[in-house]
């Protein structure tokens, strides 16, 4: 038999198919077998590539495991490839990511002699297909370099990451968000390969010339307001600045104002830099090399930036904060600003750590700052703006917000100095708090003006939990001795975790919130305002940063011809179309982030950069043990069934996957573990101190 299903590799060199849909067999053991999947043995693994769209010929053994015979390759989205350099009978070949694919690929000859001498050394390869559909190295993309070298390390995530998500293969394609085809996939592939070479990929000089909605549309004038922009001495791409006025008096509403660049006036709809911005989705931020900007450098860095004494347009949305934290009186428009003042996060929170002036001025906490001049005035308005954040707070933390599940880290991966170190994550809590509170606020009040003035947007949506997993919280909320409603929502499972930890009962509230933390479900980009459960909010937009991210581009253009009475850029299905096309984008560059981060801790972890023994929380159970993360470093790794326990080879999980049947570990506990090893992939395996 004959079926269509997707190529994935397992570690150990075999195989599956994904099947496209259920089969149905007829079993020489048990009779009619249903199956989504067939293993396929290594000797037929071997150069098939993960993501491979082929078709496989299937049969039932005399034990009814559906086995793959054959396979013949329909399309491969994978272009380039990640692996070691191995010579193997004085042939050169390359190993691929264990992730990637098995087995020995054949180099073409000319690569041969660029890669010869090179054994153990990472490359990355554009791939072309053999007679039989197997993958072959033909040409080189970046390497050879060490594999724990950074460089590798940058590769290897950009290339597993990147590689899934082809143009070609995503649905919608380029063509139903208005994107050349060939044109896309061109520059999808060529933006790859500068990004594992360390390269920041092809923004650079492309023309911006283009329709732009609005573009006769006059905007406030903000140029003598007091206005900051608060961020990371090292940002360059500066999209938001804010301003607010009080009179001290905590029962009178704190007036806000929150200006954020706009790109929209600069880049115009369907230009070179528009298409290169909506094939990319974001900018790519890693710690390896430099970043890869979404904008030309001249526009993000520079004309649009909202860099200190410099005129700009934005787009700012104003509204009053009451007593309560509640928004009124919201309202958009396009304005002219000057920024006051750049001021750093370390600034503001040594500002806001004992209310002294100076604290804000130039030099005090790197290279920006306020003047001598204005730096009262400055003073007042970060003042002003702590205090509309604090209310913002104090109704967030009403609807409870599921942030308050996850524990965050104090150490985080880095490059200093090219060296790979371990630094104090989030240094500055109580600025980039505000900053957050500010930016969410104004993000909820945007996607609100929409809804009440009938403007299509992009809206960002979150179903809260995950439906498939929402009996594990239940189940663990009657282990802890707690009732929920039918099916629980966030605030009431944040409800019952704050009470169990005021009772004391620590094991019990940490059982539930890991629980619901591992049920969270993932947000996703919606042509509908469908709600935002994971920040409670009844609709919520990407708005913010439209330098960074081509979602909240496509906002700002929206709005734009909403202010301007003009036409709107783009309707509901081709917002609709665009929603799934920049998730997916922008999910891979997210999951490069991921991949590179994990990496760099691997190699960190190795080198000792956490302190043994460390403190872990048992985060999910399988049978090959417990999935752990270390709070300290927000690493995630396994502790092995037969390091639990060296008497078993697997443990047994309740159905719920709360707890192992005997109920010596269950979710939330926390064990003292040391690293044992790196596995095939380089994630940690734990074992108990």
């Amino acid at each position: 038999m004959q079926v269509n299903g997707a190529y994935s590799p397992h570690p150990r060199g075999f195989g599956f198919v994904d099947f496209d849909a259920p089969v149905r067999l007829e079993g020489p053991a048990s009779g009619p077998v249903e199956a989504d999947s067939g293993f396929v043995p290594p000797d037929l693994a071997r150069g098939w590539l993960s993501g491979d769209r082929v078709v496989a010929t299937i049969e039932l053994d005399d034990q009814d495991r559906v086995n793959v015979t054959a396979m013949t390759l329909r399309s491969r989205p994978r272009r380039f490839l990640v692996g070691t350099v191995a010579t193997f009978v004085g042939e050169t070949t390359v190993i691929p990511d264990p992730r990637l694919g098995s087995g020995r690929l054949p180099v073409a000859a000319t690569l041969a002699d660029q890669l010869a001498h090179r054994d153990g050394r990472q490359v990355v390869v554009m791939v072309a297909a053999d007679e039989d559909g197997r993958a072959t190295a033909r040409s080189l993309v970046s390497g050879p370099t060490p594999t724990q070298a950074p460089a590798a390390i940058r590769a290897r995530a950009v290339t597993i990451a990147h590689g899934g998500v082809a143009p070609d293969v995503l649905e919608p394609g380029p063509a139903e968000v208005g994107l050349p085809p060939a044109e896309t996939l061109g520059t999808a592939l060529r933006a790859q390969g500068q990004l594992a070479s360390g390269r920041p990929g092809m923004a650079a000089g492309l023309s911006a010339e283009g329709p732009v909605p609005g573009r006769e549309l006059g905007g406030l004038d903000w140029r003598d307001a007091v206005v900051v922009t608060i961020d990371d001495d090292r940002s360059r791409d500066l999209d938001d600045a804010l301003s607010a006025a009080w009179d001290g008096d905590p029962e009178t509403p704190v007036d806000l104002y929150v200006h954020i660049a706009d790109p929209a006036g600069a880049v115009g709809i369907d230009s070179p830099a528009d298409r290169y911005a909506a094939t990319m989705g974001t900018t790519t931020y890693l710690a390896v090399g430099g970043n890869a900007p979404m904008l030309d450098p001249a526009l993000s860095e520079d004309l649009v930036s909202l860099l200190p004494g410099e005129e700009r347009g934005a787009l700012t949305v104003s509204c009053r904060v009451g007593p309560d934290g509640q928004l009124d009186d919201v309202t958009l428009s396009l304005s002219v600003i000057r920024s006051t003042a750049r001021l750093s996060y370390a600034a503001v929170d040594a500002f806001l750590d004992d209310i002294d002036q100076r604290e804000l001025l130039v030099g005090a906490h790197g290279p920006s700052g306020a003047d001598q001049e204005h730096v009262e005035m400055v003073a007042a308005n970060v003042a002003a703006l702590a205090e509309a954040s604090r209310r913002l707070g104090v109704e967030r933390d009403a609807r409870d917000s599921l942030d308050s599940l996850f524990e965050p880290a104090r150490l985080e991966a880095a490059i200093v100095d090219g060296k790979i170190r371990a630094i104090e994550a989030d240094p500055h809590p109580r600025a980039q708090q505000v900053v957050e509170r500010l930016m969410v606020a104004a993000n909820e009040a945007v996607a609100g003006w929409a809804v009440e003035h009938d403007v299509d947007l992009l809206f960002r949506s979150h179903l809260g939990f995950d439906p498939d997993r929402v009996d594990r919280i239940t189940t663990a909320a009657s282990a802890a001795g707690v009732e929920l409603p039918d099916p629980p929502r966030p605030l009431d499972v944040l409800s019952a975790v704050a009470e169990l930890r005021a009772a004391d009962r620590i094991p019990d509230a940490d059982l539930l919130a890991t629980a619901a933390a591992g049920a969270v479900a993932r947000a996703g980009t919606s042509a509908e305002p469908s709600g935002h459960e994971g920040l409670a909010a009844a609709a919520y937009t990407q708005f913010t940063s439209p330098i960074r991210r081509y979602t909240d581009l496509v906002v700002h253009r929206q709005v734009r011809a909403a202010l301007a009475d003009e036409p709107a850029p783009y309707d509901r299905d081709r917002l609709a179309a665009l929603a799934g096309w920049l998730d997916a984008r922008a999910g891979a560059a997210g999951h490069a982030q991921a991949l590179e981060r994990n990496a760099l801790w691997s190699v960190l972890l190795e080198r000792g950069a956490v302190s043994w023994p460390a403190t872990a929380v048992v985060t999910g159970l399988t049978p090959a043990g417990a999935r752990v993360r270390i709070p300290e470093a927000g690493v995630s790794g396994l502790v092995p069934a037969n390091r639990l326990d060296a008497e078993r080879r697997n443990l047994q999980v309740s159905a719920d996957g709360t707890q192992t049947s005997d109920g010596s570990v269950r979710l939330g506990q926390r064990l003292s573990v040391r690293l044992d090893r790196l596995d095939a992939l380089g994630r940690p395996d734990f074992r108990p101190a």
